[in-house]
């Protein structure tokens, strides 16, 4: 009894992960892949967690509640910094006016800008390149020393924390997008002068293919410096991990 209880909290801790992790909860990737990378997850994980005693069913209930939440919570912390990457396309598509042209993403299940597709993509690129989705599930069986089945528990800190990781996304964000944002700004600005100085320039119409000209040309230039943001931001999500398991597993 003691050891169906102990797996079935494993399952819950990984399984209600990947509903909210990267890569892992998109409708995109295959339902047979799912189980496998769950299934392959939970067999390593089980050496890691040692006995647990027999549980009544309430107390059972509630650990395994318990324990989906954490995986939940897991699973939206190590999603920080690709949000952060969307975030930053979108600030830029509305700096650019293409926010009107936003389209239904089925690989996200909402509906996202051009400049949020292409960042996200890369930053894709970059985790896999980088083999951070084993760092992901380096950070996944950490879990289970640091917060032994059962024990995790909300404190202060915990939540000091996530506020603190929210904010550092929104600073990633617009780091991301601000080489972008600043030259459509200049190119406001100067068409700003231009329609003081020719008021019979139509700048309205002038505007709109001039900044998604040289908006797409700014961002091919800078395209190498964009890889290597993303190259030091995306490893920020195993850090981030990290950091909130250790302030739940304070108590």
């Amino acid at each position: 009894m003691a050891e169906v209880q102990l797996v079935s909290l494993v399952i819950c801790r990984i399984f209600s992960f990947m509903v909210t992790a990267p890569i892992l909860s998109q409708r995109s990737f295959p339902n047979t892949a799912k189980l496998i990378v769950g299934g392959s997850l939970v067999v390593a994980a089980i050496p890691l967690v040692g006995k647990v005693k027999a549980m009544s069913v309430v107390i059972f209930a509630l650990a395994a509640l318990k324990e989906t939440l954490l995986g939940l919570a897991m699973g939206y912390v190590s999603q920080l910094v690709f949000q952060a990457v969307i975030m930053a396309g979108s600030l830029i598509d509305f700096q650019n006016g293409f926010s009107m042209g936003q389209a239904y993403d089925r690989t996200m299940e909402v509906s996202s800008s051009q400049f949020g597709r292409m960042y996200y993509w890369l930053a894709l690129a970059v985790f896999f390149m980088l083999n951070l989705h084993l760092e992901l599930f380096r950070a996944v069986m950490l879990s289970f020393t640091i917060v032994p089945l059962g024990t995790a528990t909300l404190t202060n800190a915990s939540v000091k924390g996530v506020v603190i990781l929210t904010s550092k996304t929104l600073a990633m964000a617009f780091n991301v997008a601000a080489p972008l944002i600043i030259a459509v700004m200049v190119i406001d600005i100067v068409l700003g002068i231009l329609s003081r100085s020719v008021p019979q320039m139509n700048v309205l119409m002038l505007s709109l293919s001039l900044k998604s000209t040289v908006g797409m040309i700014i961002f091919l230039i800078m395209l190498p410096n964009v890889v290597e943001l993303l190259g030091k931001i995306i490893p920020q999500s195993y850090e981030y991990l990290v950091e909130f398991l250790r302030s739940v597993g304070q108590a």
